[in-house]
């Protein structure tokens, strides 16, 4: 099942329009508890169904670092957050979630003025020459005291943009300290082609993910590894296509890597290439979604999001894991 918004065939030239659009109905998961500033990560009850990621254009969008484009996207983000206690320098995993409703993005280079737009966040934030950085042949990167802003587009058809803010205040279980976060969204060109698939299709990406136990897992100590996406067509014309993917969570600490999570998504594909299902980690006792989508006029490309969460409400462990996978064939 699609959810989201979908306008048709349309130039997304203007912020302007890409905020009309976002506004129509978006439903906004909202990140905060009664000790946080607003607005911050914090649980997220991964039980209820995410809705699928949808593009606001089915027009491709040639996405760039160095040229104009604007676009919209929804339920493609996610929000991390981690937690320094004053007087220290030792920094935790605080809190993730995957977000729904829809981000902007718009790059305008004459004059350099880029412009993202979340869910969670009222205000547009418009980044100027001034805030400028550096510029490479995948990313384009702003700054400006403790926020920054950076354009990554590994694909020719799959963009990430990621907000980070630095040095908020923030109070977490009665102990004071500072709060830091990222705000990601992916964007894409849907699937546009009719055509049956009659043979596998592979995709080979990277993923990443944030995560841990709050307030106790250190950051940066996570690395993924991902088996390629594969779409397997169906047996017969009538019968459904499906993904299939594998992601592994680790922990390293003292040079040694321990499996945290084992993340098997399968689920049909649609016929506008978009997928949604369940994540059952018997083996590492967590529960989640994962919401994704075949990107290019062709499915040239793919991406997913996912969440998990420990499995046992009633117990003390709080895990839980945020992260995405692109790829491409």
């Amino acid at each position: 099942m699609l959810y989201g918004l979908q306008t048709g065939i349309i130039v997304l030239r203007k912020i302007g329009l890409l905020l009309g659009a976002a506004s129509l109905g978006v439903l906004v998961t909202s990140c905060g508890d009664d000790e946080t500033p607003t607005p911050t990560p914090t649980s997220a009850d991964t039980s209820t169904p995410t809705p699928t990621p949808t593009p606001t254009s089915t027009a491709p969008i040639a996405f760039s670092v160095t040229q104009d484009f604007a676009a919209s996207s929804a339920n493609t983000n996610a929000i991390v957050g981690f937690f320094t206690p004053d007087g220290s320098t030792s920094e935790v995993f605080s809190s993730a979630a995957r977000v729904n409703g829809t981000a902007v993005i718009e790059l305008d280079t004459t004059p350099d003025t880029a412009s993202f737009g979340f869910p969670d966040i009222a205000t547009l934030l418009v980044f100027a020459a001034a805030d400028f950085v550096s510029v490479s042949a995948t990313e384009r990167r702003y700054a400006r005291g403790d926020e920054a802003l950076t354009l990554f587009l590994p694909a020719t058809h799959i963009m990430r943009v990621t907000y980070d803010l630095d040095d908020q205040a923030f109070t977490r279980d009665n102990v004071a300290g500072t709060l830091r976060s990222r705000r990601s969204s992916l964007f894409f060109n849907p699937v546009t082609t009719t055509d049956d698939i009659t043979a596998a299709l592979t995709y080979t990406g990277t993923a990443e993910a944030f995560g841990g136990a709050p307030g106790v897992t250190p950051s940066g100590i996570l690395t993924v590894t991902a088996t390629n996406l594969v779409v397997t067509p169906g047996a017969t014309a009538t019968a459904a296509d499906t993904v299939t993917i594998t992601i592994e969570i680790f922990e390293t600490v003292n040079n040694v890597s321990t499996r945290v999570a084992t993340l098997v998504m399968t689920d049909d594909v649609t016929t506008n290439g978009t997928f949604f299902g369940d994540i059952d980690d018997n083996t590492f006792g967590l529960d989640g979604e994962f919401a994704g989508s075949l990107a290019g006029p062709n499915r040239e490309e793919a991406f997913l999001v996912f969440s998990v969460t420990d499995d046992d409400p009633a117990d003390a462990d709080n895990r839980r894991f945020v992260g995405s996978w692109i790829g491409a064939r």
